[in-house]
């Protein structure tokens, strides 16, 4: 029954409209007919007006169902999307609390580290050439070409190569145009740290000029040396992964795991100024 009244509603309601309008017509117009004929013959068209009405009516309510149901369900998502973005934000905050933290214990264990600039990351390039970081300080904040760029906990990131106005370009350690003067924590050896071409894919880098005979294991910790002024003392660089001679066999290198991976940060401290430490 529910499907005939989906398929033919409308023409039954068509037809018990047309037949009461020929009753009526028939009464007005005095046709006069036994009144259990009529009401014989009126009784199924009524009865399927009566369906028809109630499956329209029927039809309606879905409808207004369906209509505040999306409505609810719109208004759903709304409140689901809000509460996303509160939560987004909640993480961006806790994130960028505890980075505000580990600058002031940085602050605090680094008092030499006089002059220090954060900077957002704006981009992070890497070539088969180059790995770089644009960061949004530049000359107008007193960034200078030079100055050696660290992570919040003061571990070594890049060096600026470059510097505009409210932007300058960072060389990451893995750059092969880093060189940077190192020193084993643990046996106090020295040697320097740079990129290579073949080091890059892998993000890894050099200690080079070690003697033939250094003590060092896999895991030693390499910081700056700071011989030269050009960067302070004791800044991470990363740890010892292998050590390897060179050919003629009277040097060694090592190969070095940077302690931060530049790819991973959003934001860095820049190193305007520093006392030298004797």
């Amino acid at each position: 029954m529910k499907d005939f009244l989906e398929n033919h509603g409308l023409w039954i309601l068509l037809a018990a409209a047309v037949i009461s309008a020929l009753l009526a017509a028939a009464s007005l117009t005095g046709f006069s007919a036994p009144a259990n004929v009529i009401n014989i013959l009126a009784t199924p068209f009524r009865i399927a007006g009566s369906a028809g009405a109630a499956w329209f009516n029927d039809r309606q309510e879905r409808y207004r169902d369906v209509t505040e149901l999306m409505a609810e369900n719109e208004a759903l998502k709304k409140r689901v999307a809000e509460m996303e973005e509160a939560v987004r934000q909640a993480e961006s905050d806790s994130d960028e609390n505890r980075r505000l933290r580990q600058l002031l214990d940085l602050r605090e264990q680094r008092r030499d580290l006089s002059d220090l600039e954060t900077a957002l990351i704006t981009e992070y390039s890497v070539t088969n050439w180059t790995a770089s970081l644009t960061l949004d300080k530049g000359s107008m904040h007193g960034v200078e070409t030079g100055d050696c760029v660290m992570d919040a906990t003061g571990a070594v990131v890049g060096v600026v190569s470059q510097t505009g106005t409210n932007w300058c370009t960072a060389l990451t350690l893995i750059d092969t145009d880093t060189s940077i003067g190192a020193q084993v924590f643990r046996t106090k050896e020295l040697g320097v740290a740079k990129g290579g071409f073949a080091l890059m894919e892998s993000g890894r880098l050099r200690l080079d000029y070690l003697p033939a005979d250094c003590k060092l294991l896999s895991g030693d910790l390499v910081v700056t040396s700071g011989l030269g002024g050009f960067f302070p003392a004791g800044l991470v660089i990363g740890t010892v992964e292998e050590v390897l001679r060179d050919d003629s066999g009277s040097a060694a290198y090592a190969i070095l795991a940077p302690k931060v991976n530049a790819a991973d940060l959003t934001q860095v401290v820049i190193i305007k100024s520093f006392d030298i430490v004797t």
